[in-house]
C-alpha cells in the first residue's frame, strides 16, 4: 500500500509539473469511488490516480450504493494536486448530499479566492469569492425553495468566465454575473466541518465554520 501511494504521488507531481493553467487537461478531475474504499482510502475514479484518506468517517452500504457519513465536527480533506486547481475556464462541482442539519457542505479555495456550498435556514446557498468581490447564489423565495434537509439533493455549481450557475436536482435555480472565475494555486477542497471560515464566507454575517451532518453519495469535479 505504501509503495502504491508513493507511486501515485510521483505520477501526480509529474503530470502537474511545469503545466500552466491554460494547458491543464479537461474532463473529469475528481470522482470519489465510495464503493471501492479499501484500507481507509477512497480511490478517485478517473484517469488521474488519487487516494483520499477516509479518516474517522464511517460508511453505510447496501447492494446499490455506499454512503460516507458525516457526524458533528467531522470533515474530509481531498489531497491536493495541481489538476484540482481551477484554471479560469468552466469549473463544475457536483455533490449529492443528504443533510440533516445546516452548515458547510463543501468548499474549494485558497487564501484569496474560492467558493463554498452551504446550507442556511434549510436553504442551499453558494458564495463565490473572486477578484476581491463576493457573489452569492441562492433561490428566490417567490419561485419556491428546494427542500434540502432529510432528503437527497444533487447540488451542482458551474463557474464560467463571466457567470456562475446553481443547479439543484439538475434544475437551474439561480445564476449571477461575476467579474472573473476563481483561479490560481492551492485551491484546497474540504467537505464538512472547517477550522476557520472559507474565504468566500469571511464577510458573511453570522457565518460559522460548522459543517453539516448527514451523508454524501458522490463528489465530482469537472474542468470544461
Amino acid at each position: 500500500m505504501h509503495k502504491r501511494l508513493v507511486a501515485t504521488g510521483w505520477l501526480i507531481a509529474l503530470m502537474a509539473a511545469g503545466v500552466c493553467a491554460g494547458d491543464l487537461p479537461k474532463g473529469l478531475m475528481l470522482n470519489l469511488d465510495l464503493r471501492r474504499i479499501e484500507d481507509g482510502l477512497i480511490p478517485n475514479k478517473t484517469l488521474y490516480p488519487l487516494y483520499v484518506p477516509q479518516g474517522d468517517l464511517g460508511t453505510e452500504s447496501d447492494s446499490r450504493q455506499t454512503l460516507l457519513i458525516f457526524k458533528e465536527g467531522q470533515h474530509l480533506d481531498i489531497p491536493h494536486s495541481s489538476l484540482l486547481n481551477p484554471g479560469g475556464g468552466e469549473w463544475i462541482a457536483t455533490i449529492r448530499v443528504l443533510a440533516r442539519t445546516d452548515g458547510i457542505v463543501m468548499s474549494q479555495g485558497n487564501d484569496a479566492e474560492g467558493y463554498v456550498i452551504y446550507i442556511k435556514d434549510g436553504e442551499i446557498r453558494v458564495a463565490i469569492r473572486s477578484d476581491q468581490s463576493t457573489f452569492t447564489l441562492k433561490e428566490r423565495p417567490e419561485y419556491g425553495i428546494t427542500p434540502c434537509l432529510n432528503q437527497w439533493v444533487t447540488i451542482e455549481v458551474r463557474i464560467k468566465p463571466e457567470m456562475a450557475i446553481l443547479l439543484l436536482n439538475r434544475a437551474q435555480v439561480a445564476f449571477v454575473s461575476i467579474s472573473e472565475p476563481p483561479s490560481g494555486q492551492n485551491h484546497l477542497i474540504r467537505i464538512g466541518e472547517h477550522q476557520t471560515l472559507p474565504i468566500a464566507l469571511q464577510h458573511a454575517a453570522e457565518a460559522t465554520p460548522t459543517g453539516f451532518t448527514g451523508a454524501i453519495r458522490s463528489l465530482k469535479i469537472l474542468r470544461q
